[in-house]
């Protein structure tokens, strides 16, 4: 049975937060805090809204690191197990194999870097950036009570492990993007280009006929493991607009589209090794889609030293039905019945999404003590990708999973010439969720052990940011 760390590979030197980080599913865009959204005119517009690169001046560049440690907390009923107590299944004395509460603990880090120009033209606005505003990365704790045990040897990646073992999923975007403003600044307008490079990499435990069996018949190791690994490149694009209606205040509209513009064949490598047979692989596409953004935001100067905003997201979830591991070329669609069984051709695995569309509301504020120093917080409320309905419970997993949650930020920005020196702090507060044993498995190919149970998360952050003005 091969070992998730010799096979793992990391596709990209840059890590990102994992999947429940900072917003509905695993956006991950949380660059430049509180002074960054659809109606603001930072460096991280690029993104969030390329016409306010319009509304800035000179040449300005921004690094910035956020850094975080997330921790999470599973925990699996007997209730899920496949076939407990059974001879051909979980014996009696392997349930703890099985069932019971996996953790994890990472520290990982995400780069955003961008530089913006008016190239000396008033009213002109150019910026490229590099950043990750999808995507996830965990390692598991392991089960240290089957360190070495000869019967079940997988139980020690613990019970989470028939989801995900460790692994990382992102979509690293290379943008150019420019913006034009008209002379009194009252409107401007924006629209970037993307070039998007997505991996995906999941190592899990995985039996031939889609069960958390832990032997067959006469007691024989079933249990084996599978790695998935894919990359591909998409394009995308972002358009914005923005008005000024008054001197004191903005308001940003953008839309940024899926990567790929719809659905993304990302091209790679299963291997599988089920129970005491060979290691076998083959060549795949991994087939999925991601959302796409509407942003709307406000930012009001009330009063002379102070600055108000108010920001919404609506992020289409809904796109994203489900992942299929397919064989390299197949000619059909990555579509299933309700029962998840499918007429198409070349469907290897499917794992069942069916998530929802969600909305993130921001309000905060900004605080100029001086003309150097800047104080600023918020508060956001952000919903699940994964719907609250039992009848779409079983797209949660410990590999992805979602639930409402709220995030404070407190942050302060001070210059020193033509330097800025950032920081933010950040905490992620989630609503715990429990989620009941499914009454009916789904058929092959989207046969994958239930996942039901309780789910815990916290996240904790900082982002560092040192920003330049030429």
């Amino acid at each position: 049975m091969f070992r998730s760390q010799h096979l793992l590979r990391a596709v990209f030197s840059v890590a990102v937060i994992s999947s429940t980080a900072h917003a509905g599913g695993f956006s991950t865009a949380r660059f430049g805090g509180e002074r960054t959204h659809a109606a603001s005119d930072q460096v991280g517009t690029i993104y969030y809204n390329p016409a306010g690169l319009a509304f800035g001046s000179g040449t300005r560049g921004v690094i910035e690191g956020l850094f975080a440690y997330r921790t999470i907390e599973y925990t699996r009923p007997v209730g899920a197990i496949d076939n407990p107590d059974s001879p051909n299944g979980t014996p009696t004395d392997g349930i703890g194999a099985n069932a019971g509460t996996a953790t994890l603990a990472n520290t990982i880090a995400s780069p955003f870097i961008g530089i913006a120009t008016d190239g000396g033209i008033e009213g002109l606005g150019i910026g490229v950036g590099v950043y990750v505003p999808f995507g996830g990365q965990a390692k598991w704790d392991q089960n240290e009570a089957f360190a070495n045990n000869t019967m079940y040897p997988g139980a020690v990646d613990g019970p989470q492990r028939w989801a995900a073992i460790e692994g990382q999923q992102r979509s690293l975007y290379y943008t150019l993007a420019a913006a034009w403003r008209t002379k009194s600044g009252s409107f401007g307008i924006g629209a970037g280009l993307n070039v998007v490079q997505s991996s995906v990499s999941l190592v899990r435990a995985r039996n031939v006929d889609g069960t958390d069996d832990l032997v067959s018949s006469g007691g024989v190791l079933k249990e084996g493991r599978s790695l998935v690994e894919g990359e591909g490149i998409q394009l995308g694009a972002g358009l914005g607009v923005m008005f000024r209606p008054t001197p004191c205040s903005r308001i940003g509209v953008s839309y940024q589209s899926q990567p790929g513009f719809g659905e993304m064949k990302l091209e790679g490598k299963l291997t599988n090794k089920f129970g005491t047979g060979p290691e076998l692989v083959s060549d795949i596409e991994v087939r999925q889609a991601l959302p796409d953004v509407v942003r709307v935001a406000g930012e009001w100067h009330a009063f002379t030293n102070a600055a108000l905003h108010v920001a919404f997201d609506y992020q289409r979830w809904s796109a994203y039905k489900n992942t299929c591991i397919m064989s390299a070329g197949a000619t059909g669609k990555c579509e299933v019945q309700a029962d998840g069984s499918t007429t198409e051709a070349g469907i290897i695995v499917n794992v069942p999404r069916n998530w929802a569309d969600t909305y993130t509301i921001r309000a905060g504020g900004r605080y100029f003590a001086s003309d150097a120093l800047e104080v600023n917080g918020g508060l956001t409320f952000d919903t699940s990708a994964i719907p609250y309905d039992e009848a779409k419970d079983d797209s949660i997993d410990p590999s992805l999973f979602d639930m409402n949650k709220v995030i404070a930020q407190a942050g302060v920005a001070y210059r020193t010439g033509k330097v800025d020196l950032t920081f933010t702090a950040g905490h992620v507060l989630y609503l715990e969720r429990t989620v009941e044993p499914r009454a009916a498995d789904p058929l092959a190919p989207s046969r994958n052990p239930d996942m039901a149970g309780t789910y815990k998360s916290a996240v904790t952050y900082g982002i560092l940011g040192v920003g330049v003005h030429m």
